[in-house]
């Protein structure tokens, strides 16, 4: 039979120059890192890198793995040998095994491209910029060209350089979770992956009624005013505000219509999923008197200079800033130029939502419509807990014997 036996090797600087060793293991299998068999003993080399030895027929073959560590070298040749051990029994009982043609191959970031392009195709774009973001980490810290020679000492490698950045176990393990996306769309197995780090769960965070008093009484702009009484109102996320137009208004059913916009503007709405959502007496008669008073030409309801205003999130931190509503405790606050953590857009949606929840006349599914979530599990990531006001009554009122 055909030798499949793969050898872990380490190329090592001596004083007659460059030498390729068999790596040391220790008792448990392990590679001991740096160490190679040498002049029948263990010597340290900390110089170097590691290599696989096997042979193709008569020929030698050294492939060099460099920048691998220890375990992803030893991972390296566990995979390779068992390859190479499936090939030869496959071709003693003549089943034709077509091999992987290095050409034609796509590499990880072609694959990156298809799966960004597909996630923006969704209309995910909150999502296709976490995804860029820990994907390009990803390829740049595991060196890795194509998908098949991703081991889990990869993503291993991968936490602990965003830990050792000073990110919070939080972020490392969302970067985790949208990696994790990206290499299921490659069709690995992840089962094998590691656990991503685990951290301290925080509660949704929302608005209190002192907080948007503060904020509606401090803004003057027409425009800001609408724009952030919409979001209280509907719950809705920040591109489909940016893209909101005239005709998605229904004034005689008192309606706002979330639709996609391909065409004109590139948009698409997340999963696709269009809604209606009721709009107030007060709501829409503010949105009729700032359309005739201050709207232009443009179809959209906030555009910037004929387009869909991309910079929302900047003018509230503006606004919160300007009106002295900054909490001057957060990082953004002790940070130049100041831009408080406590104000953020998404947390409209968050309060939109569980206002809505605790109001006894509105169930969960038709919250879930209104929130434009594909599954309840969603929503309920949204729901704040009743405060302790709320609660305190409640527990007042119980007779408990």
């Amino acid at each position: 039979m055909a030798n499949s036996k793969v050898s872990l090797v380490r190329r090592v600087k001596t004083d007659s120059g460059w030498r390729y060793y068999p790596a040391a293991y220790a008792a448990n299998g392990k590679v001991k890192p740096g160490v190679v068999v040498a002049d029948g003993g263990e010597v340290k080399y900390p110089s170097g890198h590691y290599a696989l030895r096997y042979y193709q027929g008569t020929r030698l073959i050294v492939e060099a793995l460099k920048g691998a560590s220890p375990a992803e070298a030893e991972a390296k040749r566990i995979v390779k040998e068992s390859r190479m051990s499936a090939m030869i029994v496959a071709r003693d009982a003549g089943i034709a095994i077509k091999l992987h043609d290095p050409l034609k191959q796509e590499t990880l970031a072609a694959e990156l491209r298809r799966f960004l392009t597909d996630t923006a195709s969704r209309g995910s774009l909150k999502a296709l910029e976490a995804y860029r973001l820990a994907c390009d980490e990803f390829l740049k810290v595991s060196g890795r060209q194509y998908a098949d020679e991703i081991v889990p000492e990869d993503v291993v490698k991968f936490q602990k350089t965003l830990a050792d950045r000073g990110m919070s176990a939080r972020t490392v393990s969302n970067r985790h979770t949208n990696l994790k996306t990206f290499l299921k769309f490659l069709g690995y197995d992840i089962k094998g992956l590691p656990k991503p780090p685990r951290y301290d769960k925080t509660l949704p965070e929302i608005y209190t009624d002192e907080e948007l008093n503060a904020l509606f009484k401090a803004v003057t702009s027409p425009r800001e005013s609408v724009l952030f009484s919409l979001l209280l109102q509907t719950g809705v996320r920040e591109q489909e505000a940016m893209h909101l137009e005239w005709d998605d208004i229904d004034p005689k059913r008192k309606l706002l219509r979330l639709r996609s916009k391909v065409k004109r503007w590139g948009f698409r709405l997340k999963d696709f999923e269009e809604r209606e959502l009721p709009l107030s007496d007060e709501m829409l008669a503010t949105l009729k008197t700032y359309k005739r008073d201050h709207a232009g030409t443009c179809t959209l309801i906030f555009e910037k200079e004929g387009k869909p205003d991309g910079h929302m999130l900047r003018t509230l931190k503006q606004q919160v800033r300007a009106a002295s509503l900054n909490c001057e405790k957060c990082d953004g606050c002790l940070s130049k130029p100041k831009e408080c953590e406590n104000w953020y857009l998404h947390k409209f949606r968050a309060t939109f939502c569980t206002k809505m929840h605790r109001n006894p006349d509105i169930d969960m599914r038709t919250l879930q419509a209104l929130m434009g979530h594909s599954d309840l599990a969603s929503t309920l990531r949204y729901l704040r807990p009743a405060e302790n006001v709320r609660t305190q009554l409640v527990v007042n009122r119980m007779k408990w014997f």
